[in-house]
């Protein structure tokens, strides 16, 4: 899926690619969805793949137009280029990029997006100012859309957060960890849950008697916080 990307800067996820995986309407605003790319990736992204992975994979998806490129970059995508404009393929990606790509994170990042996407569905900024979004039709009209109430956002943005997207996460950690060789720039330990807990866990059964020999190598423990 060759799409440009217009935010000028290498992002992990393309519109398209969200709307293909994200559970809504086909029809939603683009840009809204493009504005939320940014955030979502550095707000999910950056914890869950670390730093480092996140900026080899966003380097590996994007390519830059230039010369040499131009003309076999131009017949893949449906949009006019221009030398200097960014790319993003996830055929650029290496075999063991797309398999966790296809696999799991594709489906992770779309997720992400809508999430950090859904208040501005809501409340957004305009001409007139700050302004509540109105559906375009009601079951007045026949249309039978409207706006939920705020507590149904909450409610709905919640079950997001914790039925989908938590779930996904885990899904990323154990698929790395799964081949770990294949990404040696992922630096979250595997004897951890993508939380940064530790798999094994101490009892309070007997003082002592249930510790594990050696203490866990989840740094959360060792600082007193998790990754995320």
């Amino acid at each position: 899926m060759y799409k440009v990307n217009n935010l000028k800067r290498p992002v992990l996820i393309s519109t398209d690619e969200v709307v293909f995986h994200a559970p809504t309407k086909h029809t939603l605003d683009p840009r809204t969805v493009e504005q939320s790319i940014i955030i979502a990736e550095e707000r999910f992204a950056v914890q869950v793949l670390g730093y480092e992975l996140y900026l080899a994979l966003c380097s590996e998806k994007n390519r830059t137009v230039d010369t040499l490129n131009i003309s076999d970059l131009t017949s893949k995508t449906s949009a006019i280029l221009e030398i200097g404009d960014l790319v993003n393929a996830s055929e650029f990606l290496s075999v063991k990029n797309k398999a966790l790509w296809d696999h799991i994170l594709w489906k992770f990042m779309a997720e992400c997006v809508m999430l950090t996407a859904a208040p501005e569905g809501f409340v957004q900024f305009g001409s007139e100012g700050v302004f509540h979004q109105q559906a375009t039709s009601s079951p007045m009209g026949g249309g039978g859309v409207v706006t939920p109430e705020l507590r149904s956002m909450k409610w709905a943005m919640d079950k997001k957060m914790f039925d989908r997207i938590d779930p996904l996460k885990t899904a990323v950690h154990n698929f790395i960890c799964r081949h770990k060789s294949d990404y040696p720039l992922y630096d979250k330990p595997c004897d951890c849950d993508a939380s940064g807990n530790p798999y094994k866990r101490r009892t309070d059964v007997a003082v002592g008697v249930y510790d594990d020999d050696e203490p866990s190598k989840c740094p959360c423990n060792e600082i007193g916080h998790t990754y995320y």
